[in-house]
């Protein structure tokens, strides 16, 4: 395993909290290094820096609160973070301080830009502290590892499918979800790829809550992709659909 950064909770609001005070901190003394073997490797962090602020030069300097332009963002970006990070150690991926790290120690700007307002920074949250799946770059990491599919001319198709709302609402902060074929179902329905028409926006939340209360009974993980397919259009039939 090789060596690499990380960050805990409690050090990065330690740290953001001095830098919104004006304090001028030394990031330095907020980060330690963890694992073994050779040091860490900041190849794959720097080219995923370069390539998301080529992608952040398509949009505006500055975005609105709920600014439908944030969400585009994320739709073009997700695949870009997850690629970039291929290589990096799994371990270092599946270590929540590891995250935190990426997003206060290198793309604290981004999140910003992201999150934050005239006169208001960005929550802690958005930074993965207290709720690792609100950090910006693990919740894009992890929509496109949810439904990358290598067989296809665009592997990540369907991690580029879907508002933001779809997305966080009804799947990254869902239980169902982590039955990868499952979150596969329903953006094909929302991509059109299933013989069932696209939801309204309610159409979704009460396929999700319809998701939930069968999850208590059915295993989804065991489910084929055709199973996972014919599930999500039986749940969709007479739920409200979009235009």
């Amino acid at each position: 395993m090789s060596k690499y950064y990380a960050m805990s909770s409690e050090d990065a609001l330690r740290y953001l909290k001095s830098r919104d005070e004006g304090e001028n901190p030394d990031l330095n003394d907020y980060i330690r290094i963890v694992g073994t073997g050779e040091q860490p490797n900041l190849s794959p962090i720097k080219a995923l820096e370069s390539s998301l602020a080529a992608v952040k030069k398509r949009f505006p300097v500055s975005l609105k609160e709920k600014d439908r332009a944030g969400g585009q963002f994320e739709s073009q970006a997700c695949g870009i973070v997850h690629q970039r990070l291929e290589n990096v150690d799994r371990t270092a991926l599946s270590d929540h301080d590891f995250w935190t790290w990426l997003a206060v120690a290198r793309f604290a700007p981004l999140v910003e830009w992201r999150f934050g307002a005239k006169g208001r920074h960005a929550k802690p949250a958005n930074y993965g502290i207290g709720n690792r799946s609100e950090n910006l770059l693990f919740r894009l990491w992890l929509r496109a590892e949810l439904v990358r599919d290598v067989g296809q001319k665009d592997p990540y198709f369907l991690a580029k499918t879907g508002d933001q709302d779809l997305w966080r609402s009804h799947i990254l902060r869902q239980g169902y979800a982590n039955a990868r074929l499952i979150t596969k179902a329903l953006l094909k329905l929302q991509a059109g790829q299933l013989k069932a028409k696209k939801l309204a926006v309610e159409g979704i939340r009460d396929l999700a809550k319809l998701l939930r209360r069968l999850r208590a009974n059915v295993e989804f993980e065991f489910l084929t992709a055709e199973q996972a397919e014919n599930l999500v259009v039986e749940l969709s039939n007479g739920l409200k659909v979009g235009k």
